[in-house]
């Protein structure tokens, strides 16, 4: 099963629209622990886009169901019918908790009619902004946004302060065990950091990036998925280790002071990480290289050894400055982009896999403006559906 599978699976789950076969798809996905990350990112989507209707829990009964569904603690089967009602018409997260219990809500769906959904959905094919989710070390959540600025909380002397999209830790730890914090962003959304060690970070969408709250010890030690930039703050004593993630792959960057970028969306066909400053040393098993600035460092998804290339860093960086750019770019490629960042899904009726393209255009823009300006090449054309974008190609003359 496939990434774009599991995604479909996971949608037609929350719709209702199930087939007996289906079901029994993803609930071996589910069992098998596959797609883990996926689901997550599913988890988190739905939350912020309120593709579910509201129960009327409480807020904390909620946040409780989110922090067992991120960190994948079991929960408890739901015997009583009573919260079972209640449990259906949850939101997002009650929806997802289903999916990660080993199938347990899944089997509980069969006997029960799909509800009907008040959803609250934004403009279509809108930009994304500058939103998160934070987690704490008790697992407790904070969403982020724009709006919510100034102290949000504490991790030991470490204080925590959101201002107008970028979260800063200030101070220093005197616990012996690191407090671990995560902070995660949704399909739409993007956010930026600032570590308690003064190195900065930068979110694409549907990212994460795990990190103690202040650094102790011989290492400064993160794990992200999804895409990622890092500023990192020199400190020769305490070497700053990334640790890079998808379902079928790792990667391990070794840093002192230097900027550079991860991408690692398992749906991407390689892990790469681009340095733009300074020198990392990339690790995977017993395998390492050194990169050298304006080059980049990818395993391919299907497994295999480094290949090391020069990049192309405008093109890399161009999310981080707030533009989609794209030279001799595949169509699909591009599309997968603009699934993420307007939270959008992508079907192609014919194929499109000789389709490149080239242009740059404002990630402010409406998804809209920017499939016009693709459809300029007069090689693909588009058919919007709601949320859903089809891309099929020009007939040639």
């Amino acid at each position: 099963m496939t990434v774009t599978e599991i995604r479909q699976l996971l949608e037609k789950y929350k719709q209702g629209t199930l087939s007996p076969e289906e079901l029994s798809q993803l609930e071996e996905a589910v069992v098998a622990g596959s797609f883990e990350e996926e689901i997550k990112a599913d988890i988190l989507h739905t939350l912020y886009t309120h593709a579910a209707p509201d129960a009327n829990w409480p807020e904390e009964k909620k946040a409780v169901l989110l922090q067992q569904i991120l960190h994948t603690t079991p929960m408890r089967p739901v015997r009583n019918n009573t919260v079972r009602k209640r449990w259906i018409y949850a939101a997002a997260a009650v929806l997802a908790a289903g999916i990660i219990t080993s199938g347990t809500y899944l089997m509980m769906r069969r006997q029960e009619p799909a509800p009907v959904a008040i959803v609250h959905p934004k403009a279509p094919l809108a930009p994304g902004s500058s939103k998160a989710m934070l987690i704490l070390a008790d697992n407790s959540t904070i969403t982020l946004d724009s709006s919510n600025n100034g102290a949000l909380a504490t991790q030991g002397s470490t204080q925590i302060v959101n201002t107008n999209g970028a979260l800063t830790y200030k101070g220093n730890s005197s616990n012996k065990q690191p407090l671990y914090n995560t902070v995660a962003t949704p399909r739409g959304g993007q956010y930026q950091l600032t570590l308690a060690d003064g190195s900065r970070i930068w979110l694409n969408a549907a990212s994460s990036v795990r990190f103690p709250a202040a650094f102790t010890g011989r290492e400064r030690l993160v794990e992200v998925t999804g895409e990622v930039y890092f500023e990192i703050a020199k400190n020769a004593a305490m070497p700053f280790r990334v640790k890079i993630k998808t379902p079928a792959n790792d990667m391990t960057v070794t840093v002192l002071g230097t900027s550079f970028n991860v991408m690692a969306y398992p749906d991407e066909q390689a892990i790469r990480t681009t340095l733009v400053e300074g020198t990392v040393q990339v690790a995977r098993g017993t395998e390492s290289s050194l990169l050298k600035p304006g080059y980049q460092a990818s395993i391919p998804s299907a497994g295999g050894t480094f290949e090391i290339s020069e990049a192309d860093i405008e093109q890399t960086l161009a999310w981080k400055e707030g533009k989609f750019r794209f030279r001799n770019t595949n169509i699909k490629t591009i599309m997968r982009q603009l699934s993420r960042w307007y939270d959008i899904d992508v079907a192609y009726d014919g194929n499109v896999s000789d389709i490149d393209l080239t242009g740059v255009i404002s990630r402010r823009e409406d998804a809209g403006a920017l499939l016009k300006a693709l459809e300029t090449t007069q090689r693909v054309k588009f058919t919007v559906d709601g949320h859903t974008i089809t891309a099929r190609p020009v007939a040639s003359q």
